[in-house]
């Protein structure tokens, strides 16, 4: 019995409707990885979301130090330039850049002399003790101030 080329075909075709589902469906169900697999996959990927968050973790603390690396030079250049002076000719440079030929001449500071306050015995000034003496009298219109004594003894009680 000799099959033709169609025939041939068609068996091929009926064949592989067959098969390929049943390969397929045995495929999934039995190439699955194991379990020890399983626990090496997911062992892998938490060390690489933990490196990556280490990586973020250093170079945050990098970059924290490059900018009080930074601050720190800065601070150490403004104290060094602070307490230099312009030389003579830097100075002279400085004043033709801003549109003065002739530099102005530093002023000289002066220290004034300590004040001294001399006390003189005086005799008290009358007005004042008189102001004074009128406000322990009371005033027309003004209540009387309540005794505190009293008020805080009303309220411990």
């Amino acid at each position: 019995m000799a099959l033709s080329l169609f025939q041939w075909i068609g068996l091929g075709l009926v064949t592989a409707i067959i098969l390929i589902p049943s390969v397929r469906w045995f495929w999934t169900r039995f190439d699955l990885p194991s379990k020890s697999a399983l626990a090496i996959m997911k062992q892998q990927e938490e060390d690489a979301q933990e490196a990556e968050t280490w990586a973020g973790i250093e170079a945050q603390v990098e970059a924290e130090t490059a900018v009080k690396r930074d601050f720190e030079m800065k601070e150490r250049e403004k104290q060094q330039l602070s307490g230099q002076s312009l030389d003579e000719h830097k100075s002279t440079d400085a004043w033709t850049k801003l549109g003065i030929d002739a530099p102005i001449q530093p002023v000289e500071r002066e220290v004034a002399p300590p004040v001294v306050i001399v006390k003189d015995v005086e005799e008290p000034d009358w007005e004042l003790v008189e102001k004074m003496s009128k406000l322990a009298e009371p005033v027309e219109g003004v209540p009387d101030a309540p005794d505190l004594d009293q008020l805080s003894n009303e309220e411990s009680d």
